[in-house]
Parts: C-alpha cells; structure tokens; sequence
C-alpha cells in the first residue's frame, strides 16, 4: 500500500479515537469500517443516543490533533478467533463481531492499537501518528450497514487527506470549480431539465433547450456510424418476459419492471437492453455471409428501477437513453469493425474537447457470466490484440466486463482531469448463441455470427451530466441550444435587423452534422444594453450580436463572443458563423 493510503488509513483510526474520547462516557459507540478512500478516508459508527452534526467536526477534529501531536505507535497484534470474537463481545462492538465472523478460518486476525484505542483491522499503517500528512475533516452523512437499506442507519464522518498542504490547496480548489460546474445546478440555470415528484425520481424532463442540446448530442455519434454503414432501426419499448431469460438478462436485472397483461396474461417487461430486441431483427430472415456485417443503430431509452439513494441529476437515473448499436459478422470481420469504432470514438471525444483513456473491461472468478471459459479466453484475447493493433494505451479492470462478454471502456477526461466511462464497445459470443442466430456460409453450412455492441457515448443522459460540467455551461457552438442572440441597442434597427435575420434563416452550418439551421433569437425588448448583455452572458450564449444605428449605418455587427469581441461584415457573417 503507497504511503498516502497508509496515512489516511491510519487517519481513520485517529478520528475514531477521537470519537471515543469526546464521545464514549456519554453514549455506546458501535464501529463499522474506517477505510482510505481517493482523497481522504471515513469511518461508519453507531452514536447510539448521541446525536453528532457538521457542526461538530472542528471539536472531533481538534481532538485528532492532540492525539496526532503525540506521535503515539500505531501497534499491530493477532487474536485468535476466540479471542477477537471475545473482545468484540466485551467492547460491545456487534458490528465487528459481525466482520470477524465473516473471516475465513485460516486468515490471521490482526488488531491495531492507538494509546488506548484498538480495532479490527487489516492494516497497514504509518507507524505513529507524527507520520500523518495534512488532514481536514470534511463531511457527515448517513451509511446504512453494508450498503443495505434495511440494516442500521450509521453516520459516516468524511475526512480529507493529503501529503502536502499544496496538493490540499490543488484538490480544495478543484472542488469548488467542480461545485460550480455541478450540472445539476447548471441545468436549472440554464433552463435545460427538471424533475418532478409526480413524475418520479431518476425521471428526468428536457425543456426545449435541454432537448436541443441532447438531440445534437446524438445526432453527432448517430453520424459517425450511419456514414460506417449502420443502419437505423425500431424497437418497442416493452417485450414478453421470455425474450430476457433466453438472453440472460432476466436473472442479471432483478430490478426490471414487470407486469402482467390483464387482457391476455402475457408477462411483460420494460426493456433494460436493447440487444436482445436487435437480435430477433436479424433473426426475422435468412441471412447469408454475403450481407455481413448486419449493421443496426438505434438511440433509444431503457429502464431500469435504481436504487433511490443512488439517483442524482442527470449521472444515474431510471430512463435512460442510450446510443445503442448492434453488428452482427464474422470473425475475420471483427479488426475492421472495432477499428471503425475506436477512430470514431477518438474523433468524437476529442471534437467535444475530451482526451480518452483505454480500460479492457475483462471477467473476475464471478459466477454472473454466460458462456464457457473458453469463449470468455478467446474474447478477452481478441479485445486485447484489437487495443495493442491500433496502438492504445490501455490497463484492465478485472469484473468489470458485461455478463455476455468483455469490453474495450472509453474513459472520458474532461476539463478537471476527471475520468468517466461513457463509449464502450463489447465483444460477445454468447448471446447469438443462445438465441440461434444463423448465417449461411460460403460453403453452404450454418455458422453462428459474433455480436458486437457499441455505443459511443453510452447513456445521453449521464454523457450530458459529464458534458455540462466539462463546458460548465458554454456549450460548442454546434450543440449550443441558442447558438446566437441579437441585442438591439434601440428600436431605430428593426430594418437592419431584418437583414441580420434573413442572413441566418438562409444559413445552415454543415459541421459536425448537416442541415444545422442557425438557432437565434432577438432581444429587442426596451431595456438597457448591458442588462441585455448580462442576460445573454448568464445564459452562456456562445455568439451575440449588438446592433445599434452605427452598425446598420456602415453594414456590420459587433460580435461579442465568450473570450472576445470584434466587428464583422454583414456580407461576411455567414462565412464569420461557419467557422465558429
């Protein structure tokens, strides 16, 4: 373990005893688990009848500063089951106990000790606390035991932790950049969603802005793989039950929704996937090597009943739309295939301003997969062999395949240096299998085809959460809902102003995607130019344009963009906007 997660590690013992010393005389304290984190570390604990807020951090936090001040040993020891199973009994510690006899019974049980503070841990640590970095106790909130919503509510006690008081500072100032850019609070300024209780949580609604800023989203990874071939398709937002548990799907998402049809009494379900529903397409008639690759694209929305607690803004949500694709072809097909999709997964993220990082999503010793060990061996062996052939860095993050097959994960860096997996192409020999998917060979025998899924930037909606906050709101000029905003200086314009418009209703912007007509409006409301100014910066609009009796007089417009401001033609704004 690197010297940082040993700190903060130790820091959570620290803030444990401390607890215990503002805290033990007055109440039974019961400790969960105090593991390092990215960034910091926390620990769950049970304050029994005591009740503990934010507001008291700096008291808890005073008191791991004398403790840390002392340069106390941080001391290991073993026990025997008994033994620990003993000291869990007589501290009172239900929670512990619990752990302890969770252990395998060959695996050393080892405690630390901290002056009089000892607890059931694995380790390591620092070896005393005058070995502690720079530290600041951060948040509260509540954990239930184990992530299970029906055990015990505990409180968990956030805490920062750093090397250096500059990488403190760095990580600090990151935040509150981030806390800026939140989408949640940016989709509201800019009128982009919302959400609704009658509606229900994870469901969010997309205003007209907000609709425009996801349509051209899709439409710009719609367009890298319609001019690849693929071809759009159709399917229906429900399926017969059947159709999941001949996929494997039906045992993988327990939470998807189901309801029986009073009519007929077929068992239905809203669909968690689209690939099974692809599948049948290919499957309606007979195929012939000849016609592969069988191309199919589709961005459309699946559900699936997420955790209540886990939802939040636009990052995790119960409908979600995705830009799915299904190619159905050979084995000597598959290279060309993921090479088309991974050039157009660079081109795309780079276009949005993004730099992307390679993780082989491969299989852990789990039991949650179908298909053989040998299909899963040679899958795995392939998507390797495609990152190395086209020359991407890349590290493998065992369990996190796909329960079908592995996958090559695109992690997306925006403007922070924050990684998010958004586009990811998986590879599965198991799914034509099981539905019996056919193609006659050249030689006149059946073959089964392999099935690659793609979607280049995953779900819309968690793309858009990852988006806005990389732009913090200042959306490229292509995507931007209201792309350009004429503000009159007085009503002495209007004629002028005609001309401006009939300039951009006869414009349309060919890049990324064709047929982009110029969204603008016209702000010539009786009002002040700077409040108009303010009003259109609020709103980030990419492009305005002020107009006054000067400008119609000498035939221009002055351009106030987010970073400059300049003067341009009339008979050179068409040519002036193509190029932003």
């Amino acid at each position: 373990m690197e010297l940082i997660e040993r700190m903060r590690h130790s820091l959570s013992h620290v803030m444990a005893s401390a607890v215990k010393n503002l805290y033990g005389a007055e109440t039974e304290l019961r400790f969960g688990v105090g593991p390092a984190i990215e960034n910091g570390f926390y620990y769950d604990i049970d304050f029994g009848d005591a009740k503990v807020s934010e507001s008291d951090l700096k008291k808890i936090e005073k008191e791991m500063r004398k403790i840390i001040a002392q340069k106390l040993p941080i001391v290991r020891s073993e026990k025997s089951r008994a033994e620990a199973l003993a000291w869990a009994d007589e501290n009172h510690q239900g929670y512990k106990r619990e752990l302890i006899e969770e252990l395998p019974d060959d695996e050393v049980i080892s405690f630390y000790t901290l002056g009089d503070f000892e607890d059931l841990c694995r380790g390591p640590h620092v070896e005393n606390t005058g070995e502690l970095g720079v530290f600041k106790l951060d948040r509260i909130a509540g954990a239930y035991w184990k992530g299970d919503e029906k055990r015990e509510m505990l409180t968990r006690i956030y805490g920062l932790a750093f090397e250096t008081q500059e990488e403190m500072d760095a990580y600090l100032a990151q935040r509150e950049e981030a806390r800026k850019r939140d989408h949640r609070k940016l989709g509201k300024e800019l009128g982009l969603f919302c959400f609704s209780d009658l509606v229900g949580a994870g469901l969010p609604l997309f205003t007209p802005r907000g609709t425009v800023l996801r349509d051209k989203v899709a439409e710009l990874a719609n367009s890298y793989r319609e001019r690849c071939g693929y071809q759009k398709v159709c399917i229906p937002h429900i399926a017969g039950i059947d159709l999941y548990k001949t996929s494997g799907h039906f045992e993988k998402f327990p939470e998807m929704l189901r309801f029986t049809s009073s009519e007929s009494g077929d068992e239905l379900a809203l669909k968690p996937v689209n690939c099974p529903h692809h599948s049948q397409i290919f499957a309606s008639v007979p195929r012939s090597y000849k016609e592969l690759p069988v191309k199919f694209l589709e961005t459309t929305m699946v559900y699936r009943d997420e955790r209540k607690g886990e939802l939040g803004g636009l990052s995790r949500v119960r409908a979600i739309t995705q830009d799915d694709s299904h190619v159905f072809c050979t084995e000597e097909q598959v290279g060309d295939i993921f090479g088309e999709l991974i050039e157009s997964a660079k081109d795309l993220y780079a276009r949005v301003g993004m730099k992307l990082k390679l993780r082989l999503s491969f299989r852990d010793d789990g039991d949650g997969y179908i298909g053989t060990p040998e299909m899963w061996e040679k899958a795995q062996s392939s998507i390797q062999a495609m990152a190395e052939k086209f020359q991407m860095d890349y590290f493998i993050g065992e369990g996190e395949a796909a329960m079908y097959g592995p996958k090559m994960d695109f992690m997306a860096v925006d403007a922070l240096g924050r990684e998010w997996q958004l586009a990811t192409v998986q590879l599965d020999y198991a799914m034509p299998a099981r539905f019996g998917l056919e193609y006659i060979d050249a030689d006149g025998s059946k073959k089964t085809p392999i099935m690659i899924h793609c979607a280049l930037i995953g779900s819309v909606e968690r793309f858009l959460s990852v988006f806005i906050e990389h732009t913090a709101g200042w959306f490229p000029f292509w995507c931007a809902p209201e792309q350009v905003r004429i503000l009159t200086i007085n009503d002495s314009v209007s004629d002028y102003v005609a001309q401006i418009r009939a300039v951009l209703d006869d414009l349309e912007l060919m890049e990324p995607i064709e047929h982009n007509a110029v969204r603008y409006t016209v702000d010539d409301r009786n009002e002040s130019l700077g409040k108009k100014i303010r009003e259109a910066t609020k709103m980030k609009i990419p492009c305005v344009l002020i107009v006054g009796p000067k400008d119609a007089e000498a035939g221009t417009v002055s351009v106030r963009l987010r970073d400059k401001e300049e003067t341009a033609a009339l008979g050179d704004l068409a040519e002036y906007l193509k190029k932003l």
